[in-house]
């Protein structure tokens, strides 16, 4: 009886507990849900509802609207702002393993925040020590959340670039951060607290003290990387993000297009998906693209 409950826990067969709260830690229903949201008394994660302010423009971009290029960077350079703010303030607490922010616009899910840290201890206590705070005049609304694995939480064909509910999809939709950004920030973390990374480097060489060695006389040779200013400036980086994500999206409607319509596929009718990072240039570049592959399919099918 207990390996039957054990195997129905948090799937669609569970008819008690919430499995949309269990894997994403929100459910649209909320309160009025006929099944069980059962907060843990501790967790590596901690959700911050509601967190992040959207602007407008934000709004938009979620929404799949064109915006121009002097909003997206503005766009870009508020949530920029806010990542590095967020991330240093909850570090001090403890080592960070994640932290992600949705781009929903959905009741249950807009502006939520999660930090997941390497252990519950530290989580512990950065939940303890934020209790009747706020950040920039908002009262915080903190809870422990289920969510341990953030790859089941989030929209795979958001990831794919084919999720057509955009902002109000119930599976997480993470607003994009430079990876070269991001990498700084964890870096200055290990570099004010250096304990972190003196515990971690403890418990891989514990875990496989041969690979250890290799990695150390390899990482003598290498030097420092790059100021965290320049790396969240990286417009090399930001434009392979735009040109890949849009290609993806390219990619794959066209697929979807030869499958359900054979050598009779009609014209091309693809927007490609608008990002923090896509100029009104780029989308009608990538536009004209789509238009001309379809066009020189349609050549070699006749």
């Amino acid at each position: 009886m207990a390996g039957g409950l054990e195997r129905v826990y948090g799937t669609e067969e569970d008819k008690v507990n919430c499995s949309f709260y269990i894997k994403i830690g929100a459910c649209r229903y909320e309160n009025k849900c006929q099944r069980i949201h059962s907060i843990p008394p501790i967790s590596q994660t901690i959700l911050f509802k509601h967190m992040y302010q959207n602007s407008p423009i934000e709004v938009a971009i979620a929404s799949g609207n064109a915006v121009s290029q002097a909003g997206i960077e503005e766009a870009l350079e508020k949530f920029e702002n806010f990542y590095e703010d967020v991330f240093l303030k909850l570090a001090e607490f403890g080592e960070i393993e994640d932290l992600i922010v949705c781009e929903n616009i959905g009741d249950h899910l807009v502006g939520n925040v999660y930090v997941k840290y390497t252990s519950e201890y530290y989580a512990e206590g950065c939940f303890n020590a934020l209790q009747n705070l706020s950040y920039e005049n908002k009262p915080l609304q903190m809870e422990y959340s289920p969510v341990l694995d953030f790859s089941s939480a989030k929209c795979k064909q958001y990831i794919d670039g084919t999720c057509q509910r955009g902002g109000a999809c119930n599976y997480l939709h993470l607003k994009k951060i430079a990876t070269k950004f991001k990498k700084s920030l964890f870096n200055q973390m290990y570099e004010e607290h250096p304990d972190f990374r003196e515990k971690k480097e403890k418990e891989n060489i514990e875990k496989s003290p041969k690979k250890h060695k290799k990695k150390e006389k390899k990482s003598k040779k290498k030097k420092s990387s790059s100021s965290r200013e320049s790396s969240r400036r990286n417009s090399i980086e930001r434009q392979k993000m735009i040109n890949d994500w849009n290609e993806t999206g390219i990619q794959n409607v066209s697929q979807a297009q030869k499958m359900m319509y054979g050598n009779n596929m009609p014209a091309p009718v693809y927007t490609p998906k608008v990002s923090m990072r896509t100029s009104p240039e780029l989308l009608q570049l990538q536009l004209q693209l789509a238009a001309l592959k379809e066009q020189l399919a349609a050549i070699k099918m006749s």
